[in-house]
């Protein structure tokens, strides 16, 4: 359950970061969790590519890193992607 909470405010702070950096897809991205959390790369690409499908597609590169870190904490250690064409 607190999975899940996590997964979310992963998603919602890739959103936040990808708008503030006029990013149109991320391409790559390296997160870490504490030992304790049972997120996996696997995991946070499916529920990326459901929750923000226009950033995340088949050929974004995800990575989970463990590390110690205090529950329900994350650091995006790398953030890579393309950026937004503006007028």
């Amino acid at each position: 359950m607190h999975d899940s909470l996590l997964l979310y405010k992963i998603a919602a702070t890739l959103q936040r970061i990808c708008d503030e950096n006029h990013m149109g897809r991320i391409t790559e991205a390296v997160i870490q969790v504490s030992y304790n959390s049972h997120i996996d790369s696997r995991d946070l690409y499916e529920h990326l590519t459901e929750i923000i499908p226009k950033l995340v597609d088949d050929s974004t590169i995800i990575t989970v890193k463990k590390a110690e870190l205090e529950d329900q904490t994350v650091v995006i250690y790398m953030l890579k992607g393309d950026g937004i064409e503006t007028e």
